[in-house]
């Protein structure tokens, strides 16, 4: 089980920086990237923190997340010429693209959701991780395979997910209110749909604050607990050290109950993991899951079962 980080404090060519994308609990990170504005210099930059990265066996974690939620031509454009100045340094660099619509003002099929099945065809060579939002496929998972079919995996293209703001409820999201449950199917969605990484936009995007010990606020417009899934430390006590909502504890198990499904999928194969995560009442679908913790508790029990002995040829 490992986690995924944005990016890192200290610059490539610092030795923290090398141990900290080293460390195996650390699955992808983002090389930093600002759009260049100011010529040669932003671009030698650039470069250079390639070159470096480069050379590190932690390359193959690296990401580049150019833009969110391209809407129009004009930026899905502007995201093609910016993974092409990153790929013209590193072709074996991976660009992340989060979406939820093909360009509004160039359709690329009669339908809205055709137009975004199609959005991998459209941005083809220039993004190697094609990440949709959630809320795009509402309770359809049948529509699954038509994103996966447009994918080239044998390319090394990858499918993630992400929510943002929606989907809403009854669908698993990571708001304040929802279900403990309903937190936590985040990721059995994630592993049933098929998806090979889930972003996340933020986890301390409260309201700026003028000291840290200041009471915490959402921000506006948005969900409650959207984008917070921790909390200043002196908002509590002296202490510096963060403190953890239980919606960040939920998402532990969640992720713990996917190590628990790879490893039964492993040895029985995923359409027999697929089969218990419905049979036990844990996971059928984004508006058909459980309310209660009896059939995790029974899910997990079986999997230990069936996995604690060798298998014998």
């Amino acid at each position: 089980m490992r986690v995924l980080t944005y990016t890192c404090p200290w610059p490539a060519d610092h030795p923290k920086s090398d141990e900290y994308f080293s460390d195996p609990r650390l699955a992808a990170y983002a090389v930093p990237y600002n759009r260049v504005i100011s010529g040669d210099a932003s671009k030698d930059y650039l470069q250079k923190q390639i070159e470096i990265l480069r050379t590190k066996a932690h390359w193959k974690k690296a990401y580049f997340y150019l833009w969110d939620e391209p809407l129009n031509l004009e930026q899905y454009e502007s995201l093609r010429n910016i993974a092409s100045e990153i790929h013209a340094y590193a072709p074996d660099a991976r660009v992340l693209t989060t979406y939820y619509t093909g360009p509004s003002d160039a359709p690329l099929a009669p339908t809205a959701f055709e137009a975004f099945v199609k959005v991998p065809k459209f941005l083809r060579p220039h993004t190697q991780i094609y990440c949709t939002s959630e809320w795009v496929l509402g309770n359809r998972e049948d529509l699954v395979k038509d994103i996966i079919s447009e994918l080239r995996p044998e390319d090394g293209e990858e499918w993630w997910t992400y929510v943002c703001m929606g989907p809403s409820d009854p669908h698993p999201n990571w708001h304040l209110g929802m279900r403990g449950t309903q937190h936590r199917a985040v990721m059995w969605r994630v592993w049933k749909e098929g998806g090979t990484g889930f972003l996340y936009w933020g986890a301390n995007c409260y309201e700026k604050a003028t000291v840290p010990s200041e009471e915490i606020r959402f921000r506006r417009g948005l969900p409650p607990g959207d984008g917070v899934l921790f909390y200043p430390g002196e908002v509590f006590s002296s202490s510096h050290v963060p403190v953890a909502s239980l919606r960040l504890e939920r998402i532990l198990s969640g992720l713990q109950d996917i190590e628990y499904l790879r490893l039964f999928s492993s040895r029985y194969g995923r359409d027999e993991g697929l089969a218990l995560l419905e049979k036990t009442g844990v996971y059928l679908g984004p508006e058909r899951y459980t309310h209660e913790h009896m059939p995790i508790d029974m899910m997990r029990g079986e999997i230990f079962s069936a996995c604690r002995s060798p298998i014998l040829k």
